[in-house]
């Protein structure tokens, strides 16, 4: 639903933007199309920012994958030895295994969120400079808009996407920058 909306303001603005031009405007529409998604991943800070996230997770998934088998050979022990054991004792066992697993739980959500946390905080510099240069790029080129491509637009011609020349300026950007 809140899509469906989100679709039907764009559209909405869109009709208000190209019908609402008075007939005597001198300026012609410019539009232009961007894939965001695209810039970060085929953009060379995107690309190590997308490497360093993808090290940690991998990091992360052999650590909880350890515990995860840690914790499999504790039930299994428990398993084995439930015969033998006193009532007592066999009751100490259960809780102390299903504090692990509650741990185990606690853990694996404190590290999705960890990893959300630094998805948010690599991209969203890269998101703000690439913002920035899109920004300066319709200045310069004279575009009345930019959109993005995976938000609500359905079709747009190859012929005015901008992609590839965000792509080229951030990069050619970040290089500026390392020389300074």
């Amino acid at each position: 639903m809140n899509c469906f909306l989100k679709t039907l303001n764009f559209s909405l603005g869109a009709c208000v933007l190209l019908l609402g031009t008075p007939s005597w405007a001198t300026d012609p529409i410019k539009v232009g199309v961007l894939d965001l998604q695209r810039c970060l991943s085929q953009s060379e800070s995107g690309k190590k920012a997308s490497k360093t996230l993808q090290d940690k997770s991998d990091r992360i998934k052999k650590d909880l994958s350890t515990r995860r088998d840690e914790l499999k050979k504790s039930e299994e022990e428990l398993a084995k030895k439930s015969t033998v054991l006193s009532a007592d004792a066999k009751r100490e066992k259960e809780k102390e295994l299903l504090r692990k697993k509650e741990d185990f739980r606690d853990l694996v959500q404190e590290k999705e969120e960890e990893m959300r946390k630094d998805e948010y905080n690599a991209m969203q510099p890269l998101l703000n400079e690439l913002f920035e240069l899109t920004s300066k790029l319709a200045k310069d080129e004279g575009y009345t808009m930019i959109l993005e491509a995976k938000s609500g637009v359905v079709y747009f011609s190859k012929t005015i996407e901008i992609t590839d020349k965000i792509i080229k300026l951030f990069n050619e950007n970040k290089k500026v920058e390392k020389k300074k």
